[in-house]
């Protein structure tokens, strides 16, 4: 197999593994829910014992088990598409259009196994309640006619409803994964996220409730009699839509189910992103070194930094690089400064040196190339005392008045562009005018699609567009690919026996100055960055902490490494420790 095919096998490995155990916890999960309901619904406070025991009871009978396995396979269906909704490799969209048409089928995916997961979920829970909320067809003694029971339609269109209204709400990034800065154990990951999970859902439930509401009455007055036909001809209880309406939301125990199966739906598919998340986040320990003596199978720190097709590879090398930088043993660090044998070259460090490089310049030159054309801010109006400067009601009729008086008289600017002369004859005079005409056409025609509500936002790019898009998605690696960089050169002053990194020391001054350039550069001009604030801030942050940290560690040796004259100017901010 050839090293770019065992690479990309071996990153997808390391994904897979992980994708699995959060789909077998996700099929785990609906246990405890369905215990959670089970609670709920058989709540006696008067024989509390009695209450438990037939709860635990019906928990370990084989109805449940079995009544689970539609619910199972469609979570294991939602999970395998989300896992490959997180394999994408991200990529920039110009504009709304471009964005939507590039992700209308991972989306439409996403859309139909959240339905069918709230679907399924109703359908299991109502095999708990009684007949009159359990079944489809309802018999009546009397005349021996089949009904339709609506209130089970109702409660099993809620659960398509709350599962796609969590998609359109909550899942407007399913593939984003958001790695925590403290790692705490995947018990107390989870358990923490399950309390706020619940209340959150059970919040979100009640509007929810009264939204779908409406929706079902619109559903039931176009397709009541149709769904009754298609079901064997069946009958409905009441022929009319409103009154049957209005006997299913007086139903309070209907409404408190409605409300509990949203909450619980609500709840499921968020603690299942939970899941992805934490295992996910799992530390991932890459080899920093090969030998030529022996086969090594490991896939390398520099080649995961380097993967641009699976972002979380990228996360991943970038934790793993922190965790190499910041770890208070040296043993890794030792095997990123050591020679390789035979032969003594660095090998280990300049991979992931010029990996790490790679990354902070072209995220610098996509941000510069970003912001190109993007104005100043604008001044702040002249203050005097007493108020603001503001032209006055005189000033502005009399420029009023003379643009009119131009008009009128037929005075043209001097800044306006002058009119060509006509052309001489009949006959190019007719197809000048045929061309003015297709032109004016053709302006009126873009003018006219412009005018149309929410053109812009579909079809025009912003010009603050990309510079959103890298700092929401690529800085997060550059924060930590920076920081990490500079603790290891720190840390080298002390572990580096061999001086491997003493010629790499300017090149990374130079390059952290420009970004800091370019960074401070957005905070001079007109973007808007409350989108990003949070990422900007951090990025800015990192930038100064990474200049102040090689500073302190090599203040007295800084004329000797730095070569550039403007970079030894930029530093003495920070060496003087008044850096603004």
């Amino acid at each position: 197999m050839d090293p770019v095919g065992a690479k990309d096998l071996a990153f997808r490995k390391i994904c897979t593994e992980r994708f699995i155990l959060s789909i077998c916890y996700s099929l785990l999960q609906q246990y405890l829910l369905v215990t959670i309901f089970l609670l709920f619904i058989n709540f006696s406070i008067l024989h509390p014992i009695n209450w438990i025991v037939g709860t635990v009871r019906l928990l370990v009978s084989f109805y449940p088990w079995i009544a689970s396995v539609p619910l199972a396979v469609g979570v294991t269906v939602h999970g395998v598409v989300l896992a490959k909704s997180c394999l994408l490799e991200s990529r920039y969209h110009s504009t709304n259009f471009l964005k939507l048409y590039r992700n209308l089928i991972q989306r439409s995916a996403l859309l139909l196994t959240n339905g069918t997961i709230g679907c399924l979920t109703a359908w299991l829970y109502t095999r708990f309640l009684r007949d009159e909320y359990r079944l489809l067809f309802l018999s009546s003694d009397q005349d021996e006619v089949t009904y339709l029971n609506e209130r089970f339609v109702y409660l099993l269109l809620s659960g398509v409803f709350a599962g796609s209204y969590y998609f359109a709400r909550e899942q407007s990034n399913p593939g984003a994964v958001d790695f925590s800065i403290i790692l705490l154990p995947k018990v107390a990951q989870y358990w923490n996220n399950l309390s706020s999970a619940l209340t959150k859902s059970l919040r979100k439930s009640f509007v929810g409730m009264f939204i779908y509401m409406s929706f079902y009455y619109t559903i039931s007055c176009l397709l009541r009699h149709r769904l009754a036909s298609f079901l064997g001809g069946a009958k409905l209880q009441d022929d009319s839509t409103l009154y049957s309406f209005c006997n299913i939301v007086m139903d309070v125990r209907l409404l408190v189910y409605t409300c509990l199966f949203s909450a619980l739906i609500l709840s499921n598919i968020n603690l299942m992103h939970v899941l992805f998340r934490i295992f996910l986040n799992e530390p991932q320990h890459f080899s920093l070194e090969t030998s030529v003596f022996h086969a090594n199978d490991e896939p390398l720190l520099a080649d995961a930094l380097a993967y641009k097709q699976i972002p979380i590879v990228q996360q991943l090398a970038a934790d793993d690089l922190f965790v190499v930088a910041e770890a208070q043993s040296n043993v890794r660090r030792k095997q990123l400064f050591a020679l390789t044998v035979p032969g003594g070259h660095p090998n280990n460090w300049r991979r992931v040196y010029e990996v790490c490089m790679k990354l902070i310049g072209d995220f610098t030159q996509e941000l510069e190339h970003s912001i190109d054309g993007i104005g100043p801010k604008p001044a702040p109006p002249m203050v005097l005392m007493g108020g603001v400067l503001r032209p006055t009601a005189s000033v502005d009729k009399e420029l009023l008045m003379k643009k009119q008086y131009n008009q009128n008289f037929g005075i043209r600017s001097l800044s306006s562009p002058t009119l060509n002369s006509p052309p001489v004859g009949g006959n190019a005079e007719q197809l000048a005018k045929s061309r003015g005409k297709a032109v004016d056409g053709g302006v009126s025609l873009a003018t006219a699609l412009k005018r149309i509500p929410g053109y812009d936002y579909l079809f025009v790019e912003s010009k603050s567009s990309k510079s959103y898009y890298l700092l929401s998605v690529q800085s997060q690696l550059i924060v930590k690919v920076t920081q990490s960089l500079v603790a290891i050169a720190s840390r080298s002053l002390a572990e580096d026996t061999y001086g491997v990194l003493q010629n790499d020391l300017s090149c990374i001054v130079h390059t952290l100055l420009e970004l800091k350039r370019v960074v401070d550069k957005i905070g001079s001009i007109n973007l808007d960055v409350k989108r990003v604030d949070r990422n900007y801030i951090a990025l800015k942050g990192a930038v100064k902490r990474s200049l102040y940290r090689f500073t302190n560690a090599f203040g007295p040796y800084i004329k000797h490494l730095v070569i550039e004259p403007e970079d030894l100017k930029a530093l003495q901010g920070f060496v003087n420790f008044r850096e603004v």
